[in-house]
């Protein structure tokens, strides 16, 4: 079967779209982390291991687009090798969100496993690109050698097994970087790889509505958490607008590989799911005010951040506009943050920062002239 790398029209298959749904179910179980509020607080332990526990499942998820991106064919064996993968993160995500100890070797072997499995993938596939199986190779070689690292780590005691396991996974990000200048010969597919982004965050959009919707379900009704709600409603709208308002120029850029839209988006996820949680625990009025302050200035840090990084990296034209709109927004919510308000009224405050940078965001849309689209 040919690659769909060169069908003109290529769009996001229907096994990736419900690899993106698995991917969020399983991270609803993480995200269960962050909606645990120990007598009104919310520690930085609980912020860290959310985010350990997202990275291994982001990166499987972001390891298999990079792989489908160049080398899907939408055959049987990679049907069923991406079924399989997916399976894998429902149990490393069942496993992991519970933070006991018995079951860290199984949460491992399953990542390993779903690593090693794109590995082979690559290694399949390594002829059917012109370049002669240089890039598949090279990608190949280096998961396999990232979930060697990862699997080593059974074999310790905390914390070393934790430091040793996380190596595997920065050895795999950074290996890919160190080598983009080979990994060039096959340069990302643009469009298929800014769709699969924005496809997963929209899942994730409609997974903050389901927040609200189960904050509302068991309480009383009274104005304040009323106005959590729509303010929450209208914040996750307001993120929409945010994001996807440019979204098609990046659909038109000539990318490379495509890592600053893939990794930063690492960031940009964080960041939601963070605001996600916040808007829960305003609607529920059952966090201190002072971890509410402190995480929503990481999560709209983070968001904003993994948002407006791959627009900096490649439409270098908008970037005094990128950087007077993100530190606009950023000084309006360090205001909201620094007055002596309930969490009811900081996410209202917090929603309005993201309506005005979606009115800033309207200065330069005239101005921008989208490239020609790669050949």
């Amino acid at each position: 079967m040919d690659l769909r790398y060169f069908d003109p029209h290529r769009r996001a298959t229907w096994l990736e779209l419900f690899f993106d749904l698995i991917f969020v179910v399983a991270l609803h179980g993480a995200g269960e982390i962050l909606s645990e509020a120990h007598e009104g607080h919310i520690g930085a332990h609980q912020v860290m291991r959310f985010v350990m526990v997202f990275l291994p499942l982001w990166w499987i998820w972001a390891g298999h687009t990079i792989y489908a991106n160049r080398f899907d064919t939408d055959s049987r064996q990679h049907r069923l090798s991406t079924l399989l993968i997916m399976f894998l993160l429902i149990v490393i995500s069942a496993q992991s969100a519970t933070g006991t100890q018995e079951h860290y070797a199984l949460a491992v072997a399953c990542y390993c496993g779903a690593r090693l499995i794109i590995s082979a993938m690559y290694f399949v596939s390594r002829r059917k690109h012109h370049d002669g199986g240089g890039f598949a190779s090279t990608v190949g070689t280096v998961f396999a050698v990232g979930a060697a690292i990862s699997l080593c780590s059974v074999l310790l005691e905390p914390p070393w097994r934790y430091l040793v396991f996380y190596a595997g996974i920065v050895f795999d990000m950074a290996a890919l970087v160190l080598l983009r200048r080979r990994l060039h010969v096959v340069p990302a597919h643009a469009a298929h790889l800014v769709e699969r982004v924005g496809l997963l965050t929209i899942i994730m959009l409609g997974e903050s509505v389901i927040s609200i919707s189960a904050a509302l379900a068991h309480i009383a009704w009274d104005q304040t958490n009323v106005i959590a709600a729509v303010s929450g409603f209208v914040m996750v709208s307001a993120i929409w607008w945010i994001y996807y308002d440019s979204f098609h120029l990046l659909e038109q850029r000539r990318l490379a590989t495509g890592y600053s839209i893939l990794y930063s988006h690492f960031f940009l996820f964080v960041g939601l799911a963070i605001l996600a949680s916040l808007i829960r625990h305003a609607i529920l009025d059952d966090l201190d005010p002072a971890d509410f302050r402190r995480l929503a200035a990481v999560g709209t840090v983070l968001f904003f951040v993994g948002k407006q990084y791959g627009y900096y990296m490649e439409a270098p034209e908008l970037r005094p506009y990128l950087l007077s709109n993100t530190a606009a927004v950023f000084a309006l919510t360090a205001i909201v943050l620094m007055l002596p308000l309930g969490l009811c009224a900081m996410l209202v405050g917090i929603t309005a920062t993201m309506i005005c940078y979606v009115l800033l965001n309207l200065r330069y849309r005239h101005l921008v002239r989208p490239r020609p689209a790669a050949a």
